[in-house]
């Protein structure tokens, strides 16, 4: 398997090369992707079907990397059931509730809701587990921060217990289809092309 990068600055033609490419190779290939951010997904079809025209939908195909997760899922007979959304938020107030007596910063209402949703969130973007979580929280001298960190860390771990083995996270659907991508067969044999993204670095002052 060979690993091709194609970088250079914004309007350099990257798309425009990874199109050329695809053109050059679909009809001796069995099957391609082209992997984008949901917000670039429908473009990404419209310009497939301007540059290679009807045919290409035959055997080369635009997903997000939550829809291909999706995918290995169901081929693996995987019974997880999505969860994102209405029923996240449902299941975060749940656990406030639950766990009232338990927390010492956080409360049960619409907006300590939020607050732990979009907090966990990010923890999960940036691999922050609940382990590296309470760690931290252990480690500070900040006592209204670590209060805080220490009840978004009950919050994390009833979370992820409530979900194990039931539902998968959508934030966790990475995680899910490294693990499970290499018995996939639909991309076996397959090219893979990724574009679209973008990594944002950013520095604190």
């Amino acid at each position: 398997m060979a690993l091709n990068l194609i970088y250079g600055k914004a309007g350099n033609g990257k798309s425009t090369y990874l199109f050329k490419k695809i053109k050059e190779i679909i009809k001796d290939t069995k099957k391609i992707y082209i992997i984008t951010p949901e917000q670039f997904s429908f473009t990404a079809e419209k310009r497939l079907l301007d540059e290679i025209g009807s045919g290409a939908v035959i055997n080369a195909e635009v997903l997000t990397f939550s829809r291909m997760a999706y995918r290995v899922k169901n081929e693996n007979g995987n019974d997880l059931k999505n969860i994102e959304g209405f029923g996240k938020s449902m299941l975060f107030y749940d656990i406030l509730d639950k766990s009232k007596n338990e927390l010492t910063f956080l409360g049960k209402n619409l907006q300590n809701t939020e607050i732990v949703e979009r907090s966990i969130t990010e923890f999960k973007k940036h691999n922050i587990t609940e382990g590296k979580l309470l760690k931290i929280a252990e480690e500070l001298d900040d006592k209204y921060l670590k209060s805080k960190l220490l009840d978004l860390n009950l919050v994390y771990s009833k979370f992820q217990n409530a979900i194990k083995d039931k539902f998968l996270d959508e934030n966790d659907s990475l995680d899910f289809l490294a693990e499970n991508l290499k018995n996939a067969e639909e991309f076996k044999n397959s090219v893979i092309f990724i574009d679209e993204f973008v990594r944002i670095y950013s520095t604190r002052i």
